[in-house]
């Protein structure tokens, strides 16, 4: 995409030298024959030589027209590229979000795994004992194998991301791991700017070339105007340099109804760009709507969250307290170990999912990049025109 904008910001220069004087040298030599009778049919050698100019005096604007339009084609050029790199810089934030998400899965279960395990010999025991039925310990079993399980998802989320990770950076994979840690910050809101969308502004650059190309096409017709100068040396002896000087006037006849058909199509298109710039203005207005509402279920669920891992620890303490003093029973305290397990787990998917949401808002109008204060930096690295 890069190289694309670089080869539009070149063709504006090309499209400038319409404007330029054109001077062309030609030259011949060879040999020349004198009609018959009257000199015999004789041979003789025969050089030429003839230099032309010519300059653009009028063509109704249509060499600034085709030199405006290169020039908003380097700059739709420019603008896809931040649309690209807006596209991998949402794609790399999102996998990381489920590597690091995944991985805090992990380090949740590992610990509260390790203090039912720590436990089990215990549960076991009391089965053999007949304190415990063997109900109640399959059950334990059941809870902790979708523990397990949880596990054994998140592990697979780490290994996939991190392939597409390594993947996509290739090279600069540990550098750019290390810079995503630093780099969020989760206190930047979502802002739902339309003007700065650079979708909105390629639909309006669209626009502005469809507009263009149809007055092109509606000026086809009219006359134009060059200046024309040439000088001939004469190809014989004795003959006289011709020197013309004037004014060439083109006037199209008939193009056989193509700039009419070519208007039409264009007309077309441009309905097309207009609805889908409508389509964007909605689009970007549902996303608002959807983050307000997402984030009013966020802040109440990470209340709630909390709050159950704040009664499960409370109840682990008394549990353990009780346990000691042979007052509780084992299946109480190794269901309440993995019910906070599944708490803990429940708060970091809750984090990972605003994360994801927060940037999704933002990506709405093309504009992740503002969510880690990059949009300067890419924009300073595109070619220049």
């Amino acid at each position: 995409t890069i190289a694309a904008a670089s080869v539009a910001g070149a063709q504006v220069l090309v499209t400038k030298t319409q404007k330029s004087s054109k001077i062309d040298i030609t030259g011949a030599t060879g040999l020349n024959a004198d009609p018959w009778p009257l000199s015999g049919n004789s041979l003789l050698p025969a050089a030429s030589a003839s230099i032309s100019a010519k300059q653009l005096l009028s063509d109704n604007g249509q060499t600034e027209r085709s030199i405006l339009l290169s020039q908003l084609a380097a700059e739709t050029a420019l603008l896809q590229v931040e649309v690209a790199v807006d596209a991998s810089l949402k794609a790399l934030i999102e996998t990381n979000y489920i590597k690091v998400s995944s991985e805090n899965t992990i380090k949740v279960i590992d610990h509260y795994l390790d203090l039912y395990n720590a436990r089990e010999e215990l549960v076991l025991s009391a089965v053999a004992a007949g304190v415990l039925s063997k109900s109640d310990e399959l059950e334990l079993r059941s809870l902790r194998n979708n523990t397990l399980s949880d596990r054994t998802n998140a592990v697979l989320a780490v290994s996939r991301a991190d392939s597409f990770l390594k993947t996509t950076l290739k090279v600069y994979y540990q550098d750019a791991i290390s810079e995503l840690a630093t780099l969020d910050d989760i206190a930047i809101s979502p802002k739902f700017l339309l003007e700065e969308s650079p979708n909105k502004k390629l639909l309006d650059r669209k626009s502005e070339q469809l507009n263009l190309e149809i007055d092109i096409q509606r000026n086809k017709n009219k006359p134009s105007s060059n200046w024309r100068t040439s000088l001939s040396s004469p190809t014989s002896r004795g003959a006289n340099t011709t020197l013309y000087g004037g004014v060439t006037i083109g006037f199209p006849v008939s193009d056989g109804g193509e700039s009419a058909a070519q208007i039409e199509s264009l007309s077309k298109e441009l309905e097309v760009t207009e609805l889908d710039r409508q389509v964007l203005i909605q689009e970007v207005s549902l996303s608002e709507k959807n983050w307000t509402e997402f984030l009013k279920y966020y802040l109440l669920q990470k209340v709630l969250i909390k709050e159950r891992i704040e009664i499960s620890e409370q109840s682990l303490e008394e549990l353990e307290l009780r346990l000691k003093a042979g007052r509780s029973d084992i299946s109480r305290l190794a269901r309440e170990i993995l019910s906070k397990a599944q708490a803990e787990i429940e708060l970091v998917q809750l984090e990972a999912r605003y994360l994801s949401e927060r940037v999704n808002a933002q990506s709405s109008s093309g504009q992740t990049c503002r969510l880690f204060s990059l949009c300067d930096t890419i924009k300073s690295s595109l070619p220049k025109n």
